[in-house]
């Protein structure tokens, strides 16, 4: 059900970010960049998880999970290498962070050095596997449930799943947390990346205020009300859709723009 939200609005004068140091306003917008992407995809996450199901639509959510939790481990362990060396690194430092934030940096970075991140980042999220794409640890756990191919039978474009793939696809993570029942490992996998974005969140979050509080002193906030916002397991996510009604006016827009 909908309801009000409230949320707060801080405005940060244009004429005051134009006159910041080049390297406040470089760390100030790269780590407003990291919290987009960092929340939107945890938003993403918890959406599609709580739509799986051993039906069409719930296997489609799974290959969203393993999508989204993948791209957000490798967007963590992207934004923090840039956090904890080089430019921005130097920046934060000479900022001068507080205590708490500077304990939390060191925590992430302990978590971060097991290479669970770097080893998603570089088996699914960001390359492809060069060895050969397989599911044998998984074999003894599929059921003929699992090894389907669902089309639409117009060949709309996009109306494709692969549950089998999906299920070859998360396969190198399972040695990451090695059980005997695949489902255990997976749920391992998950929580470590879900502990540690939300650690991450809060470090960029009080990195950024930081920078704000100390480069923009005519900050004002206000209070402003989302009036229709949802539970977040409201309005599941949708695979399988019909077309737009003018989908074929939107291909002739296309081509006809294309022409031009």
């Amino acid at each position: 059900m909908a309801r009000p939200r409230l949320i707060k609005k801080m405005k940060l004068p244009a004429t005051t970010i134009r006159a910041m140091t080049g390297d406040h306003r470089y760390a100030l917008l790269l780590l407003g960049l990291f919290l987009n992407e960092a929340n939107w995809l945890r938003k993403l996450l918890v959406k599609a998880a709580l739509g799986i199901a051993d039906e069409p639509e719930g296997q489609a959510n799974f290959a969203l999970t393993a999508l989204l939790a993948t791209t957000l481990a490798g967007k963590i362990h992207e934004g923090w290498n840039v956090i904890t060396d080089g430019k921005l690194c130097k920046i934060l430092d000479q900022i001068g962070l507080p205590a708490e934030a500077s304990e939390l940096r060191q925590k992430i970075t302990d978590r971060l050095s097991t290479d669970l991140f770097l080893r998603i980042r570089n088996n699914i999220a960001f390359h492809y596997p060069k060895r050969k794409l397989d599911f044998a640890n998984l074999a003894s756990h599929l059921d003929d449930s699992d090894t389907v191919i669902y089309i639409a039978p117009e060949g709309y474009g996009g109306d494709v799943l692969w549950q089998i793939s999906t299920i070859a696809g998360i396969e190198p993570l399972l040695a990451l947390h090695p059980a005997a029942d695949y489902r255990v490992s997976i749920k391992a996998v998950w929580d470590e990346v879900t502990e540690v974005t939300g650690l991450y969140c809060v470090f960029v979050t009080d990195a950024v205020v930081t920078i704000i509080l100390r480069s923009i002193p005519d900050l004002s906030v206000e209070d402003l009300i989302i009036p229709d916002a949802p539970e977040a397991d409201a309005d599941p996510f949708r695979f399988f859709v019909h077309p737009p009604t003018d989908l074929e006016e939107m291909r002739a827009a296309v081509e006809k723009s294309d022409d031009c």
